[in-house]
Formats: C-alpha cells, structure tokens, sequence
C-alpha cells in the first residue's frame, strides 16, 4: 500500500528508530516492508525510510534498479550500521521529505554498511560495500534511521537560506 510521506518539519523525522527484532519476522514487518517497496516507487525515489512513513523502525528500501539493469529491483536493508567510509565526494542530493528541494552535499564516497537483507522471506546478515551514488543512499537512508536529515551537512546559515526559500516554494506551490 502507499503510504503518506512524512513532509520537513515532521518531528518524526527527528527521531531515532528502534532495531527490529531479527529473530521473529512477522506479518506487521512484511506489510510495513511492502508498504516501502509500493511507496518509493510510487514516488519514484532511489530509497525511503521507514521513518519518511511514520514508522520509527530500523528499515530502509533501495531502488536497486537505479543501479543495475533490473528495473524494479529492490533491496531491504535492516538495522543498518555504516562501520567505515573513506573518499569524499559532492554531488548533489534531495530527498521525498524534502520535495523538490536539492543540494550539493559532501559526503565520503565509498561506505561499507553492515547488517540484515531481507530477501526471500528471511533476514540475512550482510557486508555491503558500496561506491558512488549506491554509498550516498545507503549513508542518506541510514542517516534517516538515526534522526539525521541531509540539510544538516549544509553549512548552518547557508541551511537557513536554503530552508527558507524552499518552505516559500512550498507555500506557493500549496497555494495554487
């Protein structure tokens, strides 16, 4: 089912997620998996936490098909924990709870992620070492689990700026 996505300033959005536990997957957990998989592709988004749903849980869903030829492949990824990264790289980034708002952020370029897949029916314990835009999803999704919004790497007083402006296209788009 698709679901609303939570809009800045939702304080959801703030706050930190719970772990799932790994060692009873339920009927609540494939439904809420499903309600991410149906929503980002609704709104076509390389990623979405479930956070951005309204759902204080350690889970994210991944476009995989933005990254490979399989369009429509999708990746589960549970109780996250990004345990290096290295490089560094800008480019720009938005995100569904920011919509149409991007930026140039700098973040490292490569990350390797550790934690659950969730794949056929079961949780899996992964390593995922990633580069480039596939590292850049994992890190913003990751980032989401933990209360932590891609506007906060803008430098403080560029991050009012470009806050302000946004919420004013936001208005006018409401308006009209």
């Amino acid at each position: 089912m698709v679901r609303r996505v939570r809009i800045f300033p939702d304080p959801v959005l703030r706050k930190v997620s719970s772990p799932i536990d790994v060692s009873s997957i339920d009927e609540d957990f494939k439904e809420l998996v499903q309600d991410l998989v149906d929503t980002m592709f609704a709104y076509d988004g390389l990623g979405l936490s479930a956070p951005q749903i309204g759902v204080l849980k350690r889970v994210f869903v991944v476009n995989k098909g933005e990254f490979t030829e399989n369009e429509g492949e999708y990746q589960v990824i549970v109780n996250p924990e990004i345990v290096y990264y290295e490089g560094e790289e800008v480019r720009e980034e938005g995100c569904l709870s920011f919509p149409e708002l991007y930026y140039d952020i700098k973040r490292p370029y490569m990350c390797i992620l550790k934690g659950y897949e969730y794949k056929d029916g079961k949780l899996v314990p992964v390593e995922i070492a990633a580069t480039g835009l596939y590292a850049r999803v994992l890190m913003h999704e990751t980032d989401h689990l933990n209360g932590i919004l891609f506007i906060d790497y803008i430098e403080p007083s560029e991050r009012v700026k470009v806050l302000k402006e946004w919420k004013e296209k936001q208005k006018l788009k409401s308006s009209t």
